[in-house]
């Protein structure tokens, strides 16, 4: 009797931690939280070092961020394989514990590098970074399905996405300012402006103290048993993906596809987070301004939607929310590619002489230039004393008469500016004060965006995000079920790996559109087509099956 009284109080106690309340799903969402913080400080003063107007610009080249991101990417495509195995062959939560003490050391490393002033062994320290997540990715989504009921995934992944951007829009918000600390100025579009002594050793602290508070919380996870002890491992780095997915494919569930179409979630998050990074020149907005309006506004807004997921979701998975995520996502980039910018006014200075202390008085009498008709209203709005005319000719051509002394001046929008810098030419270069390069003596002042067109772009990523959120929660959710549960960890590191392999991908476009010629801004209308394509990869391979049992 009293055995059975002992089975029974070990069954309660054991399904009373299977919940979303439980002590151990608690630990989890707390040990992301904090690893997502980590993650997102250190990348985003990265890339406001490398970036247009950063301390550490030109280092990396035109759109350095994106060597920054990859450094994050990468490990992901090299490591998830390896990482699969280990969350199958060993308990799950001995794997979570073993990567957050990893996170404790790296980030001294990333301390090393900013109290050097060394930008590549803080791309070291990102790079790190990037493993350590590459393999707490497999136990950390695989073990989900251990921590709650199966009727609790769809909210279960709405929490962990919830909470996981929350952390991401603190780190952001904070990164902007712990950036002009660290840097020891605020660019404006004025110009630079002097903050006093540069605090090289803050971020890196700041760095150590967020990895003990999540080395703190996983220790509250329960002991779990290994699903694969028996697992022969093996150190594969790219073998056990084509194994894996030839299973996936096999298996009889479109769950490659589900993975593919999550993958482009990541891809476009990517792009978004380098098109915003250039924003400092579209908008003419701080690093501050970037970091607390625009990145923290899509990032609450993700948190909004995968918690909006979650509750839609607390009967079962709803997949049927993806193509509404799919949708909205292809309207508001399309928007967001239209939407108005600040402005540069361009005109003619020696070459010693800077765009942020030459700015000419142009009175009503002057002549100024615009590229597009559209754009005299706003200018006017912007600046009474500039009375614009409409320009003939291309964007070469009106340089040409501003630079040859036939006009006073042109405006142009910001993000325009950035095609000019692939068109240097010999002879002098005026740097205008956000670093963008402008030829021939020609010299740019920034004239900052209005607060209604920041409010705009403010409201689109809003509803990018929230759609985001509504379009990943499912899929993430059905990866997790659909995968045979001995073999959860190496699907979701073979997941990760094409995570990866899109990102990257994503990174590569922004990087060789940018090189190209293409504005920032213009290459949302690159995210609306892939909006478009995701939509139609659903309607071709998944919809057939929302009716099958075990998507319910």
């Amino acid at each position: 009797m009293l055995r059975r009284v002992v089975a029974v109080s070990r069954l309660v106690s054991k399904i009373a931690q299977k919940s979303l309340a439980g002590r151990g799903f608690l630990s989890l969402v707390f040990t992301q939280f904090f690893g997502v913080i980590n993650d997102n400080l250190l990348k985003q003063v990265l890339t406001f070092s490398v970036a247009a107007a950063g301390i550490w610009k030109g280092a990396l080249g035109d759109g350095g961020q994106g060597v920054v991101a990859m450094c994050l990417v990468l490990p992901f495509l090299l490591f998830s394989a390896v990482a699969g195995q280990l969350a199958d062959k060993y308990s799950k939560q001995l794997v979570a514990r073993r990567v957050k003490e990893a996170e404790f050391l790296i980030a001294l490393t990333a301390l090393a590098g900013f109290w050097w002033g060394n930008v590549w062994l803080c791309l070291l320290a990102m790079f790190l970074l990037g493993v350590q997540s590459a393999f707490f990715g497999p136990a950390k989504y695989g073990v989900i399905p251990e921590l709650v009921r199966e009727n609790q995934l769809g909210w279960g992944n709405g929490i962990v996405n919830m909470l996981t951007n929350v952390a991401a829009v603190l780190a952001i918000v904070v990164g902007g300012p712990l950036y002009e600390e660290f840097a020891g100025q605020k660019n404006t579009a004025a110009g630079p402006v002097d903050m006093g002594e540069p605090m090289a050793w803050l971020p890196g602290l700041l760095l150590l103290l967020v990895a003990g508070l999540g080395l703190a919380a996983v220790r509250f996870m329960p002991e779990l048993p290994a699903k694969r002890p028996d697992l022969k491992f093996k150190w594969e780095f790219f073998a056990p993906y084509l194994r894996t997915l030839r299973q996936m494919r096999d298996g009889g569930t479109p769950i490659l596809t589900v993975a593919v179409l999550r993958s482009s979630f990541f891809m476009l998050a990517y792009i978004i987070i380098l098109i915003l990074a250039d924003y400092t020149v579209v908008l003419g907005l701080p690093e501050a301004e970037v970091s607390l309006k625009l990145f923290g506004t899509i990032g609450v807004s993700i948190a909004v939607g995968s918690i909006l997921a979650g509750f839609v979701s607390r009967g079962g998975i709803q997949p049927r929310l993806v193509p509404i995520g799919a949708i909205g996502l292809t309207v508001c980039f399309f928007l967001l590619a239209a939407a108005p910018s600040s402005y540069m006014l361009i005109y003619p200075a020696e070459p010693w002489q800077s765009a942020g202390n030459n700015l000419p008085m142009l009175g009503e009498k002057g002549k100024v230039l615009v590229g597009q008709q559209r754009i005299a209203s706003r200018v006017e709005d912007l600046r009474p004393d500039i009375k614009p005319e409409p320009g003939k000719g291309d964007l070469s051509g009106l340089l040409q008469q501003v630079a040859d002394g036939k006009v006073d001046g042109l405006v142009m929008p910001a993000a325009r500016l950035q095609e000019i810098n692939l068109e240097k030419r010999e002879g002098s270069m005026v740097r205008d004060v956000s670093g963008t390069g402008v030829p021939d003596g020609l010299a740019a002042h920034a004239i900052k965006a209005r607060d209604r067109d920041v409010n705009r772009v403010m409201i689109y990523l809003f509803l990018v995000g929230t759609f985001a959120g509504l379009y990943v929660v499912p899929l993430q959710a059905l990866i997790q079920k659909l995968a045979p549960d001995d073999a959860r960890g190496r699907y979701i590191g073979t997941a990760n790996a094409i995570d990866s392999v899109l990102e990257i991908g994503g990174i590569a476009l922004f990087f060789v559109l940018r090189n190209a010629g293409m504005a920032s801004q213009d290459i949302f209308y690159v995210g609306g087509v892939m909006g478009i394509m995701a939509l139609g990869l659903f309607y071709w391979k998944i919809r057939r099956h929302l009716n099958d049992p075990e998507w319910r």
